[in-house]
């Protein structure tokens, strides 16, 4: 590796500690990433202090709850009552829109008690160039969160509740109706919905006992990513572009709510230009594994700017560099998001190597790749350099 690459190394290496927010960790954190930006030449280093909550977490497994248990009365309903059965899907589908709202969430929600409040910060440098014709902006979050499920798992629970869910209330809904008009009734149906409802309700209620702890060293999520970051910021402060600006951020509490990214938008909208600025969010980066370039995202299907993931696949050709697209429907998210909501281009590149230890203790340094270090430094830079170029 160059001497940069190795530089994203070793700061992984000092984030690779549990550093939830609120925690004695995330202060450590925060120290650290001063410290590096400071050290690779930084003097003015952008602290900006926010509120951040438990609320969307505590929001969701409450919901999740209430789904779980309605889906059980769904199937009793009916068996014994059709006509209630049409009422309770209402209340699920409800439910489940109210999930999917807080997971496009744009705002940052405090809690009633105060034991769920917390203050933290985003840090970011800000690097000059000659003519300033647009602004590159790239986005590592420093926290870190563990959880009962390993992220693989829980991702796979919520997007078959969703879609297992969807179908088995239009199945629900259309049985019912027939139950009421036509008297319809099938012992066997019956009780086939009645075990596959239950399972559902389960499946819920298990995302109710996923709760957010601070056992997790977070390696590959997310301290890769902020050694990538802080790592670029070095290489492009010695090897400046004449046309773009730079702006290296490293907002906090993205496990808890994107707040970072969201306080960040709030506070600099008025200053970065939409058509002439573009993000590039990263999350477990640096692992083995193939690169992943999220091009899409939630339910409805939202789409990841065009243009930097062009960018970023033919540039991967170019260095040999294998990635592949990608689409979230639901159970992740990522600070790329505020920005596309509020119509920047913005992208999100991860990896796979890991997943199945993100958000548990075994998310440690044996994880992290120094060639996929080497790839998303390198795809990176090609990218910063054919935008300078599209410029002049």
């Amino acid at each position: 590796m160059s001497i940069d690459e190795n530089l994203a190394y070793e700061i992984t290496k000092r984030l690779s500690f549990p550093r939830l927010v609120g925690s004695e960790g995330e202060k450590k954190a925060i120290k650290v990433v001063v410290d590096e930006f400071e050290k690779v030449g930084y003097n003015t280093v952008n602290r900006e202090k926010f509120k951040t909550s438990l609320y969307n977490w505590k929001k969701t497994e409450l919901l999740f709850l209430t789904t779980g248990i309605l889906f059980i009365l769904l199937a009793i309903s009916y068996y014994y009552m059709p006509i209630l059965s049409l009422v309770i899907i209402t209340l699920i589908v409800i439910s489940i829109l109210k999930l999917l709202k807080i997971s496009d969430s744009n705002k940052i929600k405090l809690m009633k008690n105060d034991r769920y409040n917390f203050e933290t910060e985003n840090i970011y440098v800000n690097l000059k160039s000659k003519n300033s014709l647009a602004n590159l902006i790239f986005i590592a979050h420093y926290d870190s969160k563990s959880q009962l499920y390993p992220s693989i798992f829980r991702a796979y629970l919520i997007i078959g509740l969703f879609f297992g869910g969807v179908i088995l209330l239009v199945v629900f809904f259309v049985l019912s109706v027939l139950k009421i008009i036509f008297t319809f009734n099938n012992l066997i149906l019956n009780n086939i919905l009645l075990g596959v409802s239950i399972v559902m309700g389960i499946l819920a209620i298990l995302n109710f006992f996923n709760k957010v702890g601070n056992k997790s060293p977070g390696a590959t999520d997310n301290a890769t990513s902020v050694g990538t970051v802080i790592a670029l910021s070095k290489y492009f402060k010695n090897n400046p572009l004449e046309n773009i600006d730079f702006t290296f951020l490293i907002p906090g509490s993205e496990e808890l709510n994107l707040g970072g990214a969201i306080d960040f938008m709030q506070k600099h909208k008025n200053e970065i230009d939409k058509d002439t600025t573009y993000c590039i969010n990263y999350d477990i980066i640096g692992t083995h594994g193939v690169l992943r370039n999220v091009t899409s995202y939630g339910i409805p299907k939202k789409a990841t700017s065009t243009k930097l993931n062009e960018l970023f696949l033919s540039s991967s050709k170019i260095l040999g560099v294998e990635m592949k697209e990608i689409y979230i429907p639901t159970g992740a998210w990522g600070d790329h998001q505020p920005f596309i909501y509020a119509g920047y281009n913005a992208c999100m590149l991860g990896s796979t190597g890991s997943m199945k230890y993100v958000h548990s203790k075994k998310d440690t340094m044996s994880l992290v790749s120094k060639e996929g270090l080497n790839n998303i430094f390198s795809l990176s830079i090609e990218v910063a350099n054919r935008l300078n170029k599209e410029l002049t």
